[in-house]
């Protein structure tokens, strides 16, 4: 982060000086004690079941040289500025500080596969910039301001990935951030148990359109049909990429197999071949969507396909990982429907025994059984020789797959009995699906996957 001072943040955050020096400068933003760097301004969350003001004198006396804070505070020999709220001063002061930087900024949204295209469009980007992009899953409203206080004047250009579960989410990240670049990957049903609609969904999402610069771009996933049913209301200058003729960036020659995928990107003026070293076919769309991204800053499909053969999957996504006498593929990051049929296709691009572990998917409200019983026919049906299902509503994908004659299928809300029953139905040879929400946490079977040899 670079430097600014105590009078930069008072006038960013319309707070007033308690105590301390205008003069001071810091150089990091922590909201977290048991990460403190010294010089840094700390600024204390209020959650549900926390209040961060409790330890404001913990983090000065750790190392920090100033703090926020909402609440009557005593003068010490450091810097306090008192504000109406801390997590809204947080979004502030990050607008302040993303103001001063000159490059392009790129935004990211969509229902499934938004960390997958960050990382795709950062690895094309970065063919030609020094790239920031979001951390992890640092895409709500406290996690993207974090992101953008490690810009640092060497960056040329930084991506920010944003999540929302309803209304007005997307609306204030979009503000902080002001991209030049929008891209959205699908409208899905992540989110509908609280939103209601796929429409409202792309609402939702759409609260992104006017801040994105008015000589700026929206790229759109073009095979999405809500998508495409509102382009003319996006106001702003649009890219579609997909499989969908007309589509401004398109792919042909597709082929996948279980560790990788090729395809020849196409543009009105040239064609290259591409290879992925991650599986799926529906990552051509993600590819598409990070080239567009490359080519509106001046990055050539050549570059970009250069840069996408280094480009190698992220923890927990689809990950590949040779167990002993077994493969896991670990995908147990988050799931959507989607993106579980995606990833069963996927594990049954694989020779051996296919095995499905899925869990819960959340969030899905009404459509919560019909989803999973859906899922347990395309598990069925693409040839998963056997399901593994955790969760009361991953129960219904376990009904499904057995009313399409699905021979091996186990239901469990126990993890220690699903442990013990896929220990024990497991063979040298096979191949591991691990799918579910995060609240599902299954990144407890693959660890225990990984640690106990399959005999």
């Amino acid at each position: 982060m670079n430097p600014i001072t105590i009078q930069n943040i008072v006038a960013a955050t319309g707070g007033s000086l308690i105590c301390g020096d205008l003069e001071t400068k810091i150089t990091a933003i922590c909201t977290d004690t048991r990460k403190i760097i010294p010089g840094a301004l700390f600024i204390p969350l209020v959650g549900e079941n926390f209040d961060a003001h409790d330890f404001i004198d913990t983090a000065l006396e750790g190392g920090c040289v100033a703090a926020l804070s909402a609440r009557p505070c005593k003068h010490t020999g450091k810097a306090i500025i008192s504000v109406a709220d801390t997590k809204k001063a947080l979004g502030d002061l990050a607008t302040f500080y993303r103001n001063k930087f000159d490059i392009p900024f790129v935004a990211i949204t969509g229902s499934v596969g938004k960390t997958t295209v960050k990382e795709l469009t950062a690895t094309v980007l970065s063919a030609r910039y020094n790239v920031l992009k979001t951390a992890g899953n640092f895409n709500n409203e406290i996690g993207l301001p974090l992101t953008l206080f490690h810009l640092e004047s060497t960056h040329e250009a930084a991506i920010t990935e944003m999540g929302m579960s309803g209304f007005g989410e997307i609306d204030t990240l979009a503000a902080i951030a002001t991209p030049d670049i929008g891209i959205v990957t699908n409208i899905g049903l992540s989110h509908i148990e609280k939103l209601g609609s796929q429409e409202n969904i792309y609402k939702a999402k759409a609260e992104l359109f006017p801040h994105i610069k008015e000589n700026g771009t929206v790229i759109i996933n073009g095979d999405d049909p809500i998508l495409s049913a509102h382009r003319s209301e996006i106001g702003r200058k649009i890219v579609s990429v997909g499989l969908t003729p007309g589509c401004d960036l398109t792919a042909v020659n597709i082929s996948s197999s279980p560790e990788s995928l090729t395809f020849t990107v196409k543009s009105a003026l040239e064609e290259v071949p591409v290879t992925l070293q991650i599986p799926g076919e529906h990552n051509v769309i993600n590819a598409l969507l990070a080239c567009a991204a490359g080519q509106i800053l001046g990055i050539s499909l050549t570059e970009a396909a250069n840069a996408l053969s280094q480009y190698r999957s992220t923890d927990k996504r689809l990950q590949l990982i040779n167990a002993g006498n077994i493969t896991i593929i670990n995908d147990c990051y988050n799931a959507a429907p989607a993106s579980v049929e995606a990833a069963l296709k996927v594990l049954c691009s694989h020779t051996g025994r296919r095995i499905a572990v899925l869990g819960d998917i959340k969030e899905l409200g009404t459509h919560t059984e019909p989803a999973h019983r859906k899922i347990g026919e395309q598990a069925a049906c693409f040839g998963t020789d056997a399901l593994f299902t955790f969760g009361e509503n991953a129960a219904f994908s376990a009904e499904s797959a057995k009313a399409k004659k699905m021979k091996d299928v186990f239901a469990t809300n126990d993890i220690e009995t699903l442990k013990s029953a896929l220990q024990s139905y497991l063979k040298p040879g096979d191949v591991v699906l691990i799918k579910g929400s995060r609240a599902m946490k299954l990144e407890r079977i693959t660890e225990f996957l990984t640690e106990n040899t399959i005999c």
